[in-house]
């Protein structure tokens, strides 16, 4: 079924419907590239509700959890910061911007690098976590009014950002007047309809776990995620994930409905993880680079040069 909708603030969107769920409409979006919900929150409830709730009730636990996971979360961090480090220019600055930095792990990663760090954070516990730790953080929405007071920098990350975001074409416009000549952006979103996604589907015939229309406006994969940096006037240079979690369900290990065996599993995949860095780094971040040629991986990563 061909779905349209129109909006003052985001104007025209048409295209297949994909699913629907929770009373919204995934579409495959002719106009923007890539799927996306409709209809969109207005950029009022959407500001309320990443201030308000989205720590505070869509995910209570995160910033306890997260102290389990930061040095696991480290190692894959220090991956960016060495992939971008090889593309840029000997003569920038070694400056990074963290749009949407929640509790400041990259930042720290990026700071005991010896990069010069800033992050941009809506929520205000997740930017007073942040600014504990001693990083410097912005406790704001990343806007065109906030852009115009922000200096320009050698890098750009934004980690899980898109994916919430009901214009991520103006939000990566904006980044792009940010960065110097040279620079670099990396995004990381959920690589969502992937292969295993599709596969455990079919076989089971399981509702897409992973369309939760109420956090997630958009749902990316690599092309798309690639297609629309291009669309900006990035460069795409290289594409990275993680450990597809995924796996599992091919496995027999239906984690989408039991929380205490999705942190099992959580934690075996750390494990890895931590196991290859430790005895094997070259060959971990080989692997990643390889499932992600083939559309693999709970996250598409990508970085993206300005000429």
């Amino acid at each position: 079924m061909h779905h349209e909708w129109q909006s003052s603030d985001y104007g025209r969107h048409e295209g297949p419907e994909v699913v629907r769920k929770d009373g919204s409409t995934v579409i495959d979006c002719n106009v923007c590239g890539f799927k996306h919900v409709v209809p969109l929150p207005s950029k009022a409830e959407l500001m309320r509700f990443y201030k308000e709730e989205f720590y505070q009730v869509g995910k209570p636990d995160y910033l306890s959890l997260n102290k389990e996971d930061q040095a696991w979360r480290a190692i894959e961090y220090k991956d960016r910061f060495q992939a971008v480090a090889g593309f840029l220019p000997d003569d920038l600055p070694r400056s990074v911007l963290d749009i949407g930095c929640g509790p400041g792990d990259f930042l720290e990663v990026g700071r005991k690098l010896g990069w010069d760090c800033l992050g941009v954070e809506p929520s205000p516990d997740a930017a007073a976590f942040t600014r504990s730790r001693g990083v410097e953080v912005v406790n704001a929405m990343f806007d065109k009014q906030l852009a115009a007071t922000l200096d320009k920098v050698s890098f750009i990350h934004m980690s899980e950002v898109l994916e919430h975001i009901p214009d991520p074409k103006d939000l990566l416009e904006l980044a792009f007047d940010l960065l110097l000549p040279g620079g670099l952006l990396c995004l990381s979103v959920p690589n969502d309809f992937n292969p295993l996604q599709r596969a455990f589907c079919s076989e089971t015939g399981a509702e897409k776990w992973w369309v939760v229309p109420s956090h997630h406006l958009n749902y990316f994969d690599f092309d798309s995620l690639e297609g629309l940096l291009q669309r900006v006037g990035l460069t795409v240079k290289e594409r990275g994930t993680n450990f597809p979690m995924e796996l599992f369900l091919l496995m027999g290990q239906d984690y989408t409905t039991d929380g205490v065996l999705g942190r099992n599993l959580h934690n075996k995949r750390k494990h890895l993880d931590e196991m290859l860095a430790k005895h094997e780094p070259e060959a971990r971040v080989n692997l990643y680079k390889s499932l992600a040629g083939v559309g693999f991986g709970r996250l598409a990563i990508v970085f993206a040069q300005k000429s």
